[in-house]
């Protein structure tokens, strides 16, 4: 006989959450909550040593002590016990099953009975089936968080292969920076070095050709002398004084001193500044010479005659204009880029507040400005002295090594890079990575000069090799 799970309404106060049954000799716990005895006991039973807490809210119960017995529930139940038509007169079980056959309501006890045995399966199968499912669950969610992990798995494999794809683009970079550097000093020493040997071979061959005309002048000299010596020896004398009178001596001058001097001024001079100064021909990029651009300046921004030095005032010091920026104290550099790698270089001193970066032609000029990629501004600030940012989305803090009294700014406009440096030891800052579209300026502000020690303003350098 096919059996069903039924559900019979009853009071659910007189029920006991562990066994949903009819209290049993209830106990009430310090939280409130009413249980069997026999029902927490047994759930303590399996719990840890000393943890004990109340099944139904889970409020820790400490080391367990004596259960109060709750007399007005016992008696209440009993009572329900004694309600005809809720519990099997047979087993006193309260009734949880009907047949399928009869429709009659059976218990638990009812179900078990050699009378069911036939047509239901065992408790040892209903356990097993009922673990089974559980375990099945299990298996489910083991399958879940393994398909989970294996993408993981993925995605970490794949970032694996973009960094080392990435670190050995930047190996290939160093390594062509540094060969043209390597290449450029050998060409430089090859070139001395020819130089030195040609002035080497120079001296060498006037000493030899010295050292041949003296050669030559000390034959001659030896003709001459055993010439002599053989009219001497000679023993007419009227023949000895014919030849005598008539003999003239040849003179055979001697060569000019040669040098042993090379050229130290050329090989043993400032080589090594002189080499460094020729460099600059091939330094990509060579520091940009910027200026700024007045027409962009906020109106109390004192611009310098050189446009390399800005500071703000207390007074208006541009006229109105529909390019300025405003109320923001910024100003923009008169040269922009679409193209290439730049650098530049930007004084800040000991200021305790600044903006540096870059800008699109585009952004928004008037009104509140918001620094960031997002919209259209790289930038880096300091506040308060010492709080260094980039204002990234979101914004990164810094924490410089040392405090940058001169900023680099690096842009490379197809590589979709810019980095700020410490322009007093070139240390790195931070970067941003994007994709350029339009024209974009180098941008400035020296900030408020309410803020403590921000009175002086900012100014760009220079660099000269």
């Amino acid at each position: 006989m096919a059996l069903a799970w039924a559900h019979v309404s009853f009071t659910e106060e007189l029920q006991c959450p562990i066994c949903l049954e009819v209290f049993t000799d209830p106990v009430i716990l310090p939280c409130g909550h009413n249980f069997c005895r026999r029902c927490v006991q047994e759930c303590w039973q399996r719990q840890a040593p000393g943890l004990w807490w109340c099944p139904e809210c889970r409020e820790a119960m400490g080391q367990e002590g004596p259960l109060r017995r709750n007399q007005v529930v016992q008696e209440m139940s009993e009572e329900a016990r004694s309600l005809a038509g809720l519990y099997c007169q047979q087993h006193g079980l309260r009734y949880k099953l009907f047949c399928d056959t009869d429709l009659q309501l059976i218990c638990v006890s009812c179900r078990d009975s050699p009378k069911h045995q036939q047509h239901q399966a065992s408790p040892v199968q209903e356990a097993a089936q009922f673990y089974k499912v559980k375990l099945q669950e299990v298996i489910t969610s083991l399958q879940d968080q393994a398909s989970t992990f294996t993408a993981f798995l993925s995605v970490e494999e794949d970032k694996i292969s973009t960094v080392k794809k990435n670190a050995e683009s930047l190996r290939v970079h160093v390594r062509e920076q540094f060969e043209q550097m390597h290449s450029f000093l050998r060409e430089r020493e090859a070139g001395l070095t020819r130089e030195l040997a040609e002035h080497e071979a120079s001296a060498l061959r006037l000493i030899r050709e010295n050292l041949q005309t003296v050669q030559l002048g000390l034959s001659s000299l030896s003709a001459q002398l055993a010439e002599l010596t053989e009219q001497q020896a000679q023993g007419d004398d009227v023949e000895f004084l014919k030849e005598v009178s008539q003999q003239r001596p040849h003179d055979i001058p001697l060569p000019a001193k040669a040098s042993t001097d090379l050229p130290l001024g050329i090989f043993k001079g400032p080589l090594q500044y002189k080499v460094w100064k020729e460099m600059k021909d091939f330094i990509n990029p060579v520091p940009e010479a910027l200026t700024l651009d007045r027409g962009s300046a906020h109106q109390r921004l004192l611009v310098s005659e050189d446009l390399t030095h800005v500071r703000l005032t207390d007074s208006n010091q541009q006229p109105q204009g529909p390019e300025r920026f405003g109320p923001c104290v910024n100003i923009l550099a008169a040269q922009g880029f679409q193209s290439g790698r730049h650098y530049w270089e930007v004084e800040v001193g000991t200021k305790t507040a600044w903006d540096l970066g870059v800008a699109r032609e585009t952004v928004r000029r008037k009104g509140r400005i918001t620094l960031s990629p997002v919209d259209g501004y790289w930038t880096l600030w300091l506040r308060d002295g010492d709080q260094y940012k980039a204002l990234d989305w979101p914004a990164v803090p810094l924490a410089p090594s040392a405090q940058p009294r001169k900023v680099g700014v690096y842009l490379d406009f197809e590589g979709g890079q810019v980095s700020f440096y410490n322009a007093d030891d070139m240390s790195h800052l931070y970067t941003f990575r994007d994709t350029f579209r339009e024209r974009l300026f180098p941008y400035f502000s020296p900030y408020l000069t309410s803020c403590p020690g921000n009175a002086e303003g900012i100014r760009l350098c220079t660099p000269k090799l």
